[in-house]
């Protein structure tokens, strides 16, 4: 009945797809009945995405409020996006791919897709060291689950239109948690604070309510700026409407690249402005590394996109109106400013430091999982490690073989990003360009934390690399469109 109502036909795909999620359903509610809301919209949710296409519609949809579940249920709302969202994606794609005359699966993109078997298969074979069957699962899927979205971006793009659209509403839903952050950052602020920034707790007012019970995970303590002679600078960590500040800074930042995408494409007033909101928000989300990651990400776009002179002015006075709006709300920005040089020698020496010891430790790995925080977090280890270099951490597990596996993969996808950027026209390269950008950063930044690891950057950063891919298939072919699946006519 549902699905005759949501897609005027079944096939064995939807009813197989619904039945699983009445039985995981009638499971779940036995076990909890709080976790009804979630049964009731990860059904749905699984309908929906029944037909792989519309699914990344249903997920780029969800991605920007990753943290609404887990306020609503806690930690088990965790697993919603995947087993609602994810799952029904994979399971959908995988039939798709079956059907005669399909598209293009993969991006021909020289050695990343071999560097990549080779990663999968360090990261299987050092199962076999690791501390435990759950914590080797947990390590498993945060390093593999979600790089099938490579296949799934590339052949999501068929024309530079759906690339575009996908930009549209990542921008446009991106307002949202960047309007929460800077109303939250706002009220952080300007509350009443202890002498010793160490011991502050962040105040969101009103928005705590946003939060549930998981307010006191979200509510971790503010950063501070130390200028020579004790002078700080407090900024409060901003959730928004994610579980923690780093998850909402690796979102903020991706959004702020759709916008920027936007403006420097369109050139218009009201896309102006949305890429300076989305810039304001990134900049309020806590995170120091936001203060050179988005001020990096606008000058480096602008380079490679080389928008028309209007569009780079345009683009310039959103930038000068969102440093002038945050000297308005009380910020220090030149203070601020003048503080990241020694804010980046700092942190570079930390990630250099964790790195060398990683290598002091031998060229083969702990095990899959060993230094993984969500495996530390829930798979009933002791022993209290963690390593924020994202490099370090791959040594630490895989060895030296694993790491050197995934820097060759990810060396190729840039290279090949990059020197497919300059044979495309320069409208295709103005709305690529910002997106290239802030995955290259953000592939940088893993020297300073894992957010590769993290939601939602974990799922963004291989789905639009593969639509990037395809943009610059379809660019330098001048393709119209990619050949298209019976199944998806």
């Amino acid at each position: 009945m549902i699905g005759a109502l949501a897609f005027g036909r079944l096939d064995h795909r939807r009813v197989a797809i619904l039945a699983s999620a009445v039985a995981g359903g009638g499971v779940a509610i036995a076990a909890g009945p709080e976790l009804s809301p979630l049964v009731v919209a990860g059904a749905v949710l699984a309908m929906a995405c029944a037909e792989w296409r519309r699914g990344v519609v249903v997920l780029l949809c969800a991605l920007p409020f990753s943290g609404v579940p887990v306020f609503i249920a806690g930690a088990p709302g965790l697993a919603l996006r995947d087993l609602a969202i994810v799952l029904p994606i994979y399971a959908s794609f995988a039939f798709a791919c079956t059907l005669p005359r399909g598209a293009e699966i993969l991006p021909r993109a020289g050695v990343l897709l071999p560097a990549l078997a080779l990663f999968c298969l360090a990261v299987i074979v050092s199962i076999a060291a690791a501390p435990s069957l759950t914590v080797a699962a947990i390590g498993t899927k945060v390093w593999l689950v979600y790089l099938p979205m490579l296949a799934i971006g590339y052949r999501y793009v068929r024309r530079i239109e759906d690339f575009d659209s996908v930009l549209r509403l990542t921008a446009l839903l991106g307002l949202v948690p960047a309007l929460i952050a800077l109303a939250e950052c706002i009220i952080a602020s300007r509350a009443e604070h202890a002498v010793d920034p160490a011991l502050l707790r962040n105040d969101f007012g009103p928005f705590r309510y946003l939060y549930g019970d998981w307010y006191s995970h979200v509510s971790a303590p503010v950063l501070s700026f130390y200028r020579p002679g004790g002078h700080i600078f407090v900024i409060a960590r901003v959730p928004s409407t994610f579980t923690a500040s780093t998850q909402y800074f690796a979102f903020a930042m991706v959004a702020f690249a759709a916008g920027l995408a936007q403006a420097m494409r369109a050139g218009s007033f009201r896309w102006t402005v949305c890429a300076a909101l989305l810039a304001a928000g990134a900049l309020a989300a806590g995170a120091r590394l936001a203060y050179v990651l988005v001020p990096v990400t606008l000058v480096t776009a602008v380079a490679i996109g080389r928008p028309e002179r209007r569009y780079a002015l345009a683009v310039g006075g959103g930038v000068l109106a969102a440093a002038a709006a945050a000297v308005a709300a009380g910020a220090d920005v030149a203070g601020i400013v003048s503080l990241l040089p020694h804010h980046v020698a700092q942190q570079s020496a930390h990630a250099c430091g964790e790195f060398a010891r990683a290598l002091g430790t031998g060229a083969w790995g702990h095990g899959t999982g060993w230094d993984t925080n969500a495996a530390l977090r829930y798979g009933d280890v002791a022993e209290r490690r963690y390593i924020e270099n994202w490099y370090a951490k791959a040594v630490l597990e895989l060895g030296l073989g694993g790491l050197a596996a995934m820097v060759v993969a990810l060396a190729a996808l840039h290279w090949r990003i990059a020197s497919g950027l300059r044979r495309v026209s320069p409208d295709v390269r103005q709305l690529a360009a910002p997106v290239a950008v802030v995955l290259g950063v953000m592939t940088i930044a893993l020297f300073k934390g894992p957010y590769i690891d993290l939601d939602p950057l974990n799922v963004y950063y291989w789905l639009l690399a593969g639509m990037l891919l395809a943009v610059i298939r379809i660019g330098v072919r001048g393709d119209a469109t990619a050949p298209r699946t019976g199944e998806e006519r």
